[in-house]
């Protein structure tokens, strides 16, 4: 009997039932995990307080249950296939949580969604990531990044790559909690001419709630100005279309495309054409010396009254006609369609706020506006709206997010530990050859 043969066949049975038992003990784990969440989700509403205080428990126990247990069970923790299956799920409810609004009002998933809205609201997908599911499956995987540390203990210098990088995944988890449990975003209502604030109303996926959050300084907004665009105009294509509204159908005008004011030859939708044969800045005409004719012109090249020679191709026939953004007319290309030489409405480039922060005997002064916010004593303040009818409002948001700094500080020591398992671990398991010595 060949006893080598007979054991290389017994191996890979061996093997498969291994990995099979591993495949059971993951599943069990993780649909566990969430059919438990989903079951207490009816008891406890998500929130911040529930997702870090569900996977900060969870995650205690599983992690001690599996030190404690059998050592497949830490094993298939600290496995290649448990962390696949937790990222696949992850990647699920991220899916999800795209896909379905977040954090709106009952009254928004039951009009979007129809009889799915109602599934939603009582499945709590409405908040996925702040709901038991998602805590369990999160207190999953940071147990099986801590198992999977705890199994190549202890650390070497050869190793410090692996464990530097767990060390930035449990800080970055560490980082999402704080945000979850202790991040703030409320909104600051100021009038310019020296109101303040010193506390934040705070909202909730920008709906206000009754909770308030102190500052710990003074806010005041001195001044806010609007600034605006400078006057543009176009050549706008309009088209009759037919609305309903609270007053029934009715035809309405409606803007279809909008050209630049240049010479270029601009093609229609159906065809026709039009090209801008001159374009006077500041139109003004005069007599010419023929009886009863003008000449037109510009009395400067500053946009202050642009007028335009209009040429309109049409089936092969050519029209002409002299239009004035200050006086606009149609030029009808047919009883449902026009073109009109006229000046765009004025549009908001930037609001500014100029505050002033004071606390104690400090006392800071910065003008933020959109995409320019301003940070001071753990807060960051933006620009977030104003009202065109009273021109001395500003609105603040005002965000308190602690936790945001250790999840980068995570981000950093991953890759750090990256580049040392690419680059530095390959180098420290090199031998050094030692030369021959001839005698």
């Amino acid at each position: 009997m060949d006893l080598n043969a007979t054991t290389a066949q017994a191996g890979p049975p061996a093997a498969s039932s291994a990995a099979t038992r591993e495949v059971r003990l993951t599943s069990a784990l993780v649909g566990g995990g969430l059919a438990l969440g989903a079951t207490l989700q009816a008891w406890v509403p998500p929130g911040g307080p529930t997702l870090v205080a569900g996977a900060l428990l969870a995650g205690v126990v599983v992690v001690a249950g599996a030190w404690l247990g059998p050592g497949r069970v830490r094993q298939t923790i600290a496995g290649f296939r448990f962390t696949a299956t937790l990222l696949f799920v992850l990647a699920t409810m991220a899916v999800l949580g795209t896909l379905i609004l977040q954090m709106k009002p009952s009254a928004v998933y039951l009009s979007r969604y129809g009889v799915a809205g109602r599934l939603i609201l009582a499945l709590r997908l409405d908040d996925i990531f702040h709901g038991l599911p998602f805590a369990l499956v999160m207190a999953l995987f940071g147990a099986a990044v801590i198992c999977s540390a705890l199994s190549r203990l202890p650390v070497k210098l050869k190793t410090a790559g692996f464990f530097v990088c767990h060390l930035g995944l449990l800080t970055s988890l560490a980082g999402a909690a704080a945000s979850a449990a202790l991040a703030v975003r409320g909104r600051i209502d100021l009038y310019a001419g020296g109101d303040t604030a010193t506390e934040v109303a705070a909202t909730r996926s920008g709906t206000p709630t009754a909770e308030v959050r102190p500052l710990g300084f003074t806010l005041r907004l001195d001044r806010f100005q609007l600034v605006n665009y400078e006057p543009e105009y176009r050549v706008g294509y309009y088209e009759q279309v037919e609305i309903t509204d609270e007053h029934g159908k009715h035809v309405n005008w409606s803007l279809r495309a909008s050209f630049d004011p240049d010479t270029a030859k601009h093609r229609l939708p159906n065809g026709d054409s039009f090209r801008l044969k001159r374009i006077y800045p500041d139109f003004r005409h005069s007599p010419d010396p023929t009886p009863g004719a003008f000449e037109y012109g510009t009395a400067s090249q500053e946009w202050k009254n642009p007028g335009a020679e209009m040429e309109v191709v049409q089936q092969g026939a050519v029209k002409e006609e002299l239009m004035l953004a200050h006086h606009p007319q149609g030029f009808f290309l047919s009883p449902t369609r026009a073109l009109v030489f006229e000046k765009r409405e004025e549009e908001v480039k930037a609001y500014i706020s100029d505050l002033t922060v004071t606390q104690g005997r400090t006392e800071v002064k910065r003008a933020i506006s959109v995409n320019e916010p301003f940070t001071f004593s753990g807060w960051t303040f933006y620009q977030a709206n104003y009202n065109p009818q009273i021109p001395t409002y500003s609105g603040i948001e005002a965000v308190y997010d602690p936790g945001v700094s250790w999840v980068f500080a995570g981000f950093a020591l991953i890759c750090l530990g990256v580049v040392w398992m690419m680059y530095v671990e390959p180098r420290l398991g090199r031998k050094t050859a030692v030369p021959a010595v001839h005698a």
